[in-house]
């Protein structure tokens, strides 16, 4: 591997990072054209796609555009050895999720150049998916209706006056440890403590909660 590594640096002036150095490793082991196949354009992940590909004797010219990355090169990998013609699958302007969903419908045999909802949105591929390989889920026999419920969190803030730092912190730890849950309550404890509010507090919601409930019919 060093001697290979020597070589596509002084004559292309390549050098690889740890990943890419596993997959030459990988693709001198299965027998690829490591030397006219290497390049730093390419992930270590997408090279050992390739070197996998040139191992079985199969076709690699789709899988060497360097946009493709790891995960998309094995998809080609897999629709190569499935014996798929992989052009609708070399698209890098597919989404990665729908170009897999793609591949497993041209694997059932599936012509998805027949039906435009394979070229829509992921809801929509699966969708004709499993229509089409007799996997649609049943719809259900009852129907109920989901609220959608907002809860809004919101922080007080006031201002306080006081003289000892380490005071004010140790009153807070207190109060926190009280759990108090009134506004009126917490100005109350401070100024039990010595420690009085300035102005009206204020409201402000920070965080928005969103959970559904079941409205019984």
């Amino acid at each position: 591997m060093e001697k290979t590594l020597k070589i596509l640096k002084k004559e292309k002036g390549y050098t690889f990072d740890i990943e890419q150095n596993v997959a030459i490793n990988y693709g001198l082991c299965v027998g690829a054209d490591v030397l006219g196949t290497a390049n730093p354009a390419y992930s270590g992940a997408q090279m050992s796609e390739i070197f996998r590909v040139q191992s079985e004797g199969l076709d690699d010219t789709l899988l060497r555009n360097p946009e493709l990355g790891g995960a998309r090169a094995k998809e080609l990998r897999l629709g190569l050895e499935a014996g798929l013609d992989i052009k609708p699958l070399a698209d890098v302007g597919v989404p990665l999720t729908n170009i897999q969903w793609l591949r497993r419908a041209m694997a059932k045999g599936i012509d998805i150049r027949l039906y435009p909802e394979f070229q829509g949105s992921i809801t929509k591929i699966i969708k004709k998916y499993n229509e089409l390989c007799g996997e649609e889920k049943p719809k259900g026999s009852k129907q109920c209706t989901l609220r959608v419920v907002r809860i809004k969190k919101e922080v007080n803030e006031m201002v306080v006056q006081y003289d000892d730092l380490e005071k004010l912190e140790a009153v807070i730890g207190k109060i926190n440890d009280a759990h108090l849950g009134k506004v009126q309550r917490l100005k109350e404890k401070l100024y039990e403590c010595d420690i009085h509010t300035l102005g009206k507090s204020i409201l402000k919601p920070v965080e928005q909660q969103t959970y559904f409930e079941i409205v019984k019919e």
